[in-house]
């Protein structure tokens, strides 16, 4: 209902006086009457049983899910070379950069030659025992002076010798092969490889030519392909449903626009909210970062004694609205509210169904 009142002017004299014989604790309601001035336009609004309901928006930001920090661990070496580029996407074994090798190298192909000569060595030494046995138990039989006890002393004597000399050969390669390995960890340890298909994030400013540090993250390797939305505000969770969707909006991004998100794995919602697009924009590609705000109800009172929002004014704590009286004088009246919704507020007292408030 609309109705049309001259703008009302004060009665100052009688007010004040009135307002001087009152205690603090008296409240008396301002109450404006008809002046010949200007004209003011308002609506009459009727305070009904109705549903209040308060929303909220929740930040959240798009990152990945799975993901490999790279770190040398190995401090003091030199970054021979860096094979990816920054946004470079790479596939699991990829190698990413190195450290210098080339006296690692070295070692390693020495040991391993050293190495393949001793096992060759120690199978020699066993044909060789046994050819030199054979020899004696010949010279044996082709002498008359020579004897059976001779011959056997000979033959202890030739395994005891060549017994030997595999232990020496064998002492060696032991010791080799440990050597071997450790040079081999330490090169594998100076490569750097993908371990998983993704794409090179925050790669470190000028890392060829420079020092390795170990520990110190280098690049990310990110799987872009499985993203969801990631919110901090874990105080909300119990507003979510699994399976559920709920509204989200991105503003600032290609990829701008209204979505619909679903809680994803909220039995592992500890430190964080995580959201999967459930649908939105076609063909829409959200990159890592991007920001979104999801709407969510967080308060809902239904079929309460409420006003529209911005019929109720504050003052203070207090809560007040206009009516207007039978000889349109506007009054203030002081309500007690409940929910504040984004639409409607609450009315715990000071109004009853069907009076009507103003509205601007």
């Amino acid at each position: 209902m609309k109705k049309r009142i001259k703008l009302c002017a004060v009665l100052l004299v009688a007010s004040t006086l009135a307002l001087s014989a009152c205690t603090k604790e008296e409240e008396v309601p301002l109450v404006i009457v008809d002046s010949e001035d200007d004209v003011m336009s308002f609506n009459l609004i009727p305070v009904t049983y109705d549903d209040v309901v308060q929303n909220g928006k929740i930040d959240c930001t798009y990152v990945q899910t799975n993901s490999q920090e790279v770190s040398f661990d190995q401090t003091g070496k030199y970054v021979d070379k860096v094979y990816v580029k920054e946004g470079e996407k790479v596939k699991k074994g990829a190698l990413l950069c190195e450290l210098s090798s080339d006296s690692l190298q070295k070692s390693i192909d020495e040991l391993t030659y050293k190495i393949k000569r001793n096992e060759l060595l120690l199978g020699y030494s066993e044909t060789n025992e046994q050819l030199a046995i054979q020899d004696r138990w010949v010279a044996r039989v082709g002498s008359m002076y020579d004897t059976d006890e001779k011959a056997k002393e000979d033959v202890a004597e030739i395994q005891k010798s060549y017994a030997r000399e595999r232990e020496l050969i064998n002492d060696s390669l032991e010791f080799d092969r440990q050597e071997l390995s450790k040079k081999q960890k330490e090169l594998r340890a100076s490569r750097l490889y993908a371990k998983m298909d993704g794409k090179v994030y925050k790669l470190k400013q000028n890392l060829e030519g420079s020092t390795s540090k170990a520990g110190t993250v280098i690049m990310t390797i990110v799987d872009d392909t499985n993203c969801l939305f990631s919110s901090t505000a874990i105080e909300y969770k119990n507003l979510f449903k699994e399976g559920t969707a709920v509204d989200m909006k991105i503003i600032y991004s290609n990829a701008a626009g209204d979505y619909l998100v679903m809680p994803y794995n909220m039995s592992e919602w500890d430190d964080q909210m995580l959201f999967s697009v459930y649908d939105g924009p076609d063909n829409s590609e959200i990159e890592m970062g991007v920001m979104g705000t999801i709407s969510v109800e967080i308060d809902k009172k239904e079929h309460v004694l409420s006003v529209p929002k911005d019929t109720v004014h504050l003052a203070g704590d207090k809560a007040f609205v206009y009516t207007l009286s039978d000889e349109n004088v506007r009054e203030i009246r002081y309500i007690e509210v409940g929910l504040m919704g984004d639409e409607r507020v609450e009315v715990l007292s000071g109004l009853t169904e069907g009076e009507k408030v103003l509205k601007k």
